[in-house]
């Protein structure tokens, strides 16, 4: 009972500005952040994808450490450090998923796609998307919105009616069903095995639904939160052999990639009905059975680099290519934006619109601005499937 009154009444000085204590509060000095910082590093470097959050502050003899892990080895290694300060530590860090969550940390999504934002709020900057059928972590909540992690790990809050949550074995029990993987680019649920039917719910590219079997031409499919329809077989593909007998071929890359030609420019899309630069890579991609990383900037370190040549003669079909500011006069180098090379010095990408371009001076499509700006490209296409497994944890 005494831990929770000093920490109730410690954050009481720290927040409440008008208190002549308050005043007294002072940051940490460099000897205590420089080892924070340096666990930072270690447990978030990326804060993208992982969450370490950690404040601290001296008041008096005590030091007071407040914010988020999402691993209690990262708190216990936190706290052992700062132990040796030999000051009174007020411990006020969470490890997320937050206890009020209770056992439903997870959530299934129900709707085609579900926004990611960057705070929690309609307002609030889209950063990606999650389809349906996927299983995110949820880690806390906040004003009627859950802060979840989604399968590429990527952060962001989320509108709970867009899911359903559940326990990590009702979690599990949904990633081991058996499942069929969205191959079209939209479509419909239907109520019943026709399209003369209303609708359950749309659908696009790369979403999951529980397979139940077949009636005809039609598929019988479930969604997690219980509802019922069906959905052309044409349209689908069965999980486990989009996940292993499919691989990336670079005619299919270059397929998928103009038949969502004119798709509008979407800042934090990742789904046919509108993609970013990333999100529309990681689209394509996804429906050829291999998956990439969120942003321009993680997926510049998957694959293996090629030297393009003078004139990209090096390069192949489906590699991926990288726009921004190279590394010179000390500044590190920055990637802001990735196309798709489709051979003959011409790419396509996601920029107002998917669209075609050139490198080429001579062609009607040359954009100037993306050759000045053009960094290296990275060879993404395997030799091999890979499936993106759903770690429950």
């Amino acid at each position: 009972m005494k831990k929770i009154i000093v920490i109730l009444s410690f954050a009481g000085l720290l927040f409440n500005g008008c208190t002549e204590k308050a005043m007294e509060q002072k940051g940490s000095d460099a000897k205590i952040l420089a080892p924070v910082k340096e666990m930072q590093k270690k447990y978030a470097p990326d804060k993208r994808v992982a969450v370490f959050n950690i404040k601290t502050y001296e008041l008096g003899n005590k030091l007071i450490v407040s914010g988020e892990v999402e691993k209690p080895e990262a708190k216990k290694e936190l706290l052992d450090l700062l132990a040796s300060e030999k000051k009174e530590i007020v411990d006020s860090v969470t490890v997320l998923p937050e206890e009020r969550l209770g056992n439903k940390t997870y959530g299934i999504i129900t709707v085609s796609v579900a926004n990611m934002r960057s705070d929690p709020g309609e307002d609030a900057e889209l950063g990606s998307q999650v389809l349906m059928g996927n299983i995110v972590r949820i880690l806390k909540k906040k004003g009627g919105w859950v802060y979840i992690q989604s399968p590429d790990k990527y952060l962001g809050w989320a509108d709970p009616d867009q899911m359903i949550r559940v326990t990590k074995n009702e979690a599990e029990e949904w990633n081991s069903t058996k499942k069929l993987f969205v191959k079209n680019y939209f479509g419909f649920v239907y109520q019943q095995p026709s399209i003369e039917s209303y609708p359950v719910c749309d659908i696009t590219g790369g979403g999951l639904l529980k397979d139940l079997g077949t009636t005809g031409l039609w598929s019988k499919v479930g969604l997690a939160d219980g509802r019922i329809g069906y959905l052309q077989k044409s349209n689908v593909i069965e999980y486990q052999l989009w996940g292993t007998t499919l691989t990336p071929v670079a005619d299919n890359i270059e397929r998928t990639g103009k038949y969502l030609m004119g798709v509008p420019y979407l800042w934090g899309g990742t789904s046919p009905k509108g993609v970013d630069c990333s999100g529309f890579t990681k689209t394509v991609f996804l429906l050829n059975g291999q998956m990439l990383n969120r942003d321009a900037n993680q997926q510049a370190d998957q694959g293996e680099p090629i030297e393009p040549g003078a004139e990209f003669e090096n390069l192949k079909k489906g590699d991926l290519l990288f726009f921004g500011r190279k590394a010179e006069n000390g500044k590190p180098e920055r990637i802001v934006h990735v196309g798709i090379y489709l051979g003959n010095r011409e790419y396509i990408h996601s920029s107002g619109k998917v669209r075609l371009n050139s490198f080429d001076p001579n062609c009607p499509i040359f954009e100037e601005y993306n050759l000045k700006r053009f960094v290296r490209a990275r060879r993404v296409i395997t030799s091999r499937p890979q499936v993106a497994e759903v770690k429950i944890h």
